[in-house]
């Protein structure tokens, strides 16, 4: 079976697993429900404390989040290319991205109340979609699909530098903000449509009978993809907010 260009990286190899050994469904809920719990504790603890830090300790505040953003990149590469190092680079992941999320909820709560509810609302309901259109075989993860996710990776990739070229030649914001829009639509369904892929990788570490690590490098791609769906619904929220202003 080909493997996803995106969130596949799992190694069975050759292995034969006893049934206690082998990678299981609820092992991977589980695994994935421990990291959520870790990164939304770690994210409701630093967006307590935020004010307070900001005004004892702003720079050592700013030098954490700068480190804990690196390390959260080098750890998701560690443990997607690892089995046996996804368990310890999955929970440094979660205390990374706990870090990172509280902040980012705290800041922009103070200045659109109600996002922070409306987006983890919305996570859930596109989460909970996702798995009801997979599960129930509408829909279906081929070769076709993974080429067309390969290639809204690719424009995800390419929109980056096009805002930046977009920003400095489009003079009216009120533009601007709708150009912004459009692409965060674009890569929300991005976002949301790579967890068919989570979905598909899981299925596939299970019907293998891969080792029960792999089942940590699992719930890491699908942890990666929802803190990316609620990030990307945070800053739409934002921009339709602000698009309201003007």
């Amino acid at each position: 079976m080909k493997q996803s260009p995106l969130f596949s990286s799992i190694q069975t190899g050759e292995a034969v697993y006893d049934d206690v050994d082998r990678a299981t469904y609820k092992g991977i809920t589980v695994k994935t429900t421990i990291l959520l719990l870790i990164t939304i504790l770690i994210a409701a603890v630093v967006a307590f404390a935020l004010p307070t830090i900001l005004t004892n300790n702003p720079m050592v505040f700013y030098v954490t989040l700068i480190v804990s953003s690196i390390v959260g990149f080098i750890s998701v590469m560690v443990g997607r290319m690892s089995e046996r190092k996804a368990k310890y680079a999955s929970v440094i992941y979660s205390i990374c991205e706990g870090l990172f999320l509280g902040t980012l909820s705290a800041i922009v709560e103070a200045y659109v109340p109600g996002v922070v509810t409306t987006a983890i609302f919305s996570t859930v309901v596109l989460f909970a979609i996702m798995l009801i259109l997979f599960a129930t075989g509408i829909m279906r993860v081929g070769s076709k699909f993974r080429s067309i996710c390969f290639g809204l990776t690719l424009g995800a990739i390419a929109i980056i530098p096009l805002m930046f070229i977009f920003s400095m030649f489009i003079p009216d914001y009120g533009t601007y903000l709708g150009i912004m829009i459009g692409v965060e639509v674009f890569l929300l369904f991005y976002g949301v449509i790579t967890l068919a892929l989570n979905f598909a990788e899981a299925n596939t570490v299970v019907s293998m009978g891969a080792s029960k690590d792999a089942e940590w490098s699992v719930s890491l791609g699908l942890l990666v993809s929802i803190v990316y769906i609620y990030v990307e619904v945070v800053r739409l929220l934002v921009l339709i907010a602000a698009r309201s202003d003007n």
